[in-house]
């Protein structure tokens, strides 16, 4: 479901040159904060807080931050047979070009590379040196040690400054094979089965906000298979929907049962945020916005002219960079495995925030600390048998005291990390959560419920809208035949039926070290591979021939 986003994808709302807002890198917080596009864009699911989830051709790539990170190999001990580190290791190289690490992959029509620096982010670096912390030059590296350390991040955009979405690479225009139909504003409402429990179908409505009230419902018949790649909320809302679920919930809303598999929707992941801002001082990064509501004069004549730029194709424009390029990965005391670094700190040298009530500083410096690995889990279900209407979440965020202990300790370390050189002297004073909050108790406070000074602001009185890290996972856990929690076989098909495989965040049983895209597509990658081998050798034929052609489009597209 959804429209039509990156230019490539038929995206028509054009705000610089020929590119959306969803091909510029530096826009993708405009993307997820802005209610114009908010609105379109991403899922309403009411909840405490909400998740982001995107609605649009492309999925979370549309919005995300474009950051490519692999798995460890230790996230893969529990995944099952067929799941090791040297078995998904050629799946996650398959969909890239890296344009530094050729080791990481080089024949993918996906562009990875690095960005363009800053001052304070190479500060952060330095800082992290003094403070103890190993520089790490490569964080996809294969060594059990390769996570750790703190140095620079690569992104997911092309050497053009284009945001390299798996969605145009393998969808865009002039790569998209002619067999592959796509229809935006379409929302599949169940899959269809038939009397031995084999899906033949799915149903969907067209239109940009169907309703439950909808008379046209469009049927589509599978030549073999039925693929979900809905996300870790929507893919186990339509099994649910479709009958395949916990009996007695689907029964009580009036939906016929084709499977009892009671942990659909169950063992919802995501990682947690602390957050942490400075005014700083010495910081050579602008961050700009794109059509600020028609109000150009509210621009800087720096940002005009870096429009100018990027409209024109200059990929030094800091519109071509995502407003970030450090980060640091820690493991604290409280991390269940011994070499397991469940701490990220992603450093942005610019106001994230955006609070009114820091505006007579001159510069600020924001700090997203994640727990990545923490122990409480959610759940997705059905709210009512209605296709339209979104499904109960209950978001997985600090439900186990443990999971605040390891964001209370990071909290302490980035303090550290602060007062060494050279960003002691950029740093001027710690504005959230404030140099007064010291005790746990403070901290925890601060974490729970959001800094005192957005309070002060007229949010709410515990503002828990910061927390989500948005990468969903684990509600359609993948196991093997003595995994009672699983939902879907180690071939990604559903147990209990025939015809149906899901292939997206909601199958891993154990999400990565870090963030998830990189590990969605090699799960795509998988998926295909596991079809290309069941398929009859006349079909499987043409699907080969097909995914030659798109290949080597797409290497063309990036001059490979």
């Amino acid at each position: 479901a959804g429209g039509p986003t990156q230019q490539s994808l038929g995206g028509t709302q054009a705000v610089a040159g020929k590119w959306t807002i969803f091909d510029v890198p530096l826009s993708w917080v405009q993307v997820l904060s802005d209610h114009r596009w908010s609105k379109q864009f991403q899922w309403d699911v009411p909840a405490d807080p909400p998740p982001a989830i995107a609605r649009g051709l492309g999925g979370c790539g549309i919005h995300n931050a474009m950051l490519y990170m692999r798995g460890r190999p230790e996230d893969f001990e529990t995944w099952g047979d067929g799941w090791s580190w040297e078995e998904v290791l050629p799946f996650y190289r398959k969909s890239i070009s890296n344009q530094q690490f050729g080791t990481h992959g080089t024949g993918g029509p996906v562009s990875v590379t690095s960005v363009m620096s800053d001052n304070i982010s190479r500060a952060f670096v330095e800082s992290c040196k003094n403070a103890g912390v190993r520089h790490n030059h490569d964080f996809n590296g294969d060594t059990q040690a390769s996570r750790e350390g703190a140095g620079y991040y690569q992104f997911m955009i092309t050497p053009n400054g284009v945001r390299a979405s798996a969605a145009a690479a393998f969808l865009g225009t002039g790569i998209r094979p002619a067999t592959v139909t796509v229809r935006p504003h379409a929302l599949v409402s169940r899959v269809l089965f038939d009397g031995n429990k084999h899906a033949w179908g799915v149903e969907y409505v067209r239109g940009k906000n169907p309703t439950n009230a909808a008379r046209s419902r469009v049927t589509v018949a599978a030549n073999y298979e039925v693929i979900l790649a809905a996300g870790a909320v929507n893919t186990p809302k339509l099994l649910l929907l479709s009958g395949i679920g916990e009996r007695t919930s689907l029964q009580r809303l009036g939906i016929d049962v084709i499977h009892h598999s009671p942990n659909v929707g169950r063992g919802l992941a995501d990682g947690v945020y602390a957050i942490m801002q400075w005014s700083s001082r010495g910081g050579d990064f602008e961050r700009c916005r794109l059509d600020s509501w028609g109000r150009r004069g509210e621009d800087s004549s720096y940002c005009r002219d870096q429009l100018s730029k990027y409209a024109a194709g200059d990929p030094a424009s800091v519109f071509a960079s995502p407003g970030m390029s450090a980060g640091a990965f820690l493991r604290s005391p409280y991390a269940r495995e011994k070499s397991e670094p469940d701490v990220q700190l992603t450093l942005h040298p610019w106001d994230k925030y955006g609070r009114a009530a820091f505006a007579q500083y001159g510069g600020i410096a924001s700090m997203e600390i994640a727990n990545n690995h923490p122990r409480s889990r959610g759940r997705v279900a059905l709210r009512s048998a209605h296709f339209a209407d979104p499904p109960l979440f209950e978001g997985p965020y600090l439900r186990d005291h443990n999971d605040s202990m390891a964001l209370l300790w990071a909290v302490r370390q980035v303090r550290e990390i602060a007062s060494r050189p050279p960003l002691a002297s950029m740093f001027t004073s710690e504005l959230i959560p404030g140099p007064l909050v010291q005790s746990d108790a403070e901290l925890r406070d601060s974490v729970f419920c959001g800094p005192k000074q957005f309070r002060q602001l007229g949010r709410p009185a515990c503002d828990r809208s910061e927390l989500p890290v948005n990468h969903l996972a684990g509600t359609c856990r993948l196991g093997g035949p003595n995994d009672r929690l699983a939902v879907v076989d180690l071939q990604l098909r559903v147990l209990g039926v025939s015809g149906l495989r899901v292939a997206d965040a909601s199958v891993m049983p154990r999400p990565p070290s870090g963030n998830t895209h990189a590990t969605c597509m090699m799960i795509g990658e998988r998926a295909a591979d596991f079809i290309l081998k069941s398929t009859p050798p006349p079909i499987q034929d043409g699907l080969r021939r097909r995914l030659s052609i798109r290949l080597r489009t797409a290497k063309r597209r990036l001059g490979l």
